[in-house]
Parts: structure tokens; C-alpha cells; sequence
């Protein structure tokens, strides 16, 4: 039987995949993608022949509210992507990456506005202050 082991090297190629694409990004493009790109995470399958890299995007504020794909900017630099990681992590077979947007950090801002939303508002404040609730 094979040995399954506990994820520890899933987890090592994962953050050194996501460490080689980070910096292929600020080393290549940074002017193709003027803003902030992080590369959230990465998921890898235990043969390592695929890589789905989540990506958010911070553009700058502009006048132009011109709207940026990220996810597919770094999609039509996947092939040069996939040989840097080649290049670096000299693995048995390099991952054929995807890209994604991450769409949780955006979640995560819309559900703290909200909650600010809801902490100010001075009925919501009231409300709460009956039912003795803080």
C-alpha cells in the first residue's frame, strides 16, 4: 500500500509554488498589472500535475473605473509561469496551472462593512441596548 503520509510535503509544494508565482508577479508584471496582486492560495491534487492559484486584485484608484480581470491577465502568462516553476522547483512534472479569482477576501470586506454598517446605526444600537445585548 502506498504511504499516504500527513499532507506535511502537499503543504511544502503548495507554499513554495505559491512563493515562485508571487514572484514571477512582481518580477514580469508588474506593469501589465499596475495595483496589488497576492497570490492567496494554492491546491494542489497529491500527484502535483495540476495547481489552481486563487488571486485578489487591488487596483489603483483611478479615474477610469476600468474594471481588470487579474485572474485572466495571469492565465495568458500561464505557459511562462509553468516554466519558471519548472525552472526552480525541478519537479517530476511541472503543474499545470489555473488561475482564479479569490472572491472570500471581497466577502470578508463586504461582511465587515455591513457589521459597521449595523454597529452605527443608531435604531440597530438602541435595539440591542434593550435586550441587553453587546
Amino acid at each position: 500500500m502506498k504511504n499516504m503520509g500527513d499532507g506535511r510535503r502537499k503543504a511544502r509544494v503548495e507554499k513554495e509554488v505559491q512563493e515562485v508565482v508571487s514572484g514571477f508577479i512582481i518580477r514580469q508584471l508588474r506593469h501589465d498589472l499596475p495595483g496589488v496582486v497576492t497570490v492567496t492560495r494554492v491546491q494542489m491534487p497529491a500527484d502535483f500535475r495540476h495547481a489552481q492559484i486563487f488571486v485578489t486584485y487591488f487596483a489603483p484608484q483611478t479615474d477610469d473605473k476600468k474594471e481588470v480581470d487579474a485572474a485572466e491577465i495571469l492565465q495568458s502568462w500561464a505557459t511562462d509561469i509553468q516554466d519558471e516553476i519548472a525552472h526552480v522547483m525541478k519537479m517530476r512534472y511541472c503543474p499545470k496551472i489555473t488561475f482564479y479569482n479569490d472572491e472570500t477576501t471581497e466577502k470578508i470586506l463586504k461582511i465587515e462593512k455591513l457589521i459597521s454598517e449595523i454597529s452605527t446605526d443608531p435604531s440597530v444600537k438602541a435595539r440591542l441596548e434593550e435586550e441587553d445585548i453587546d
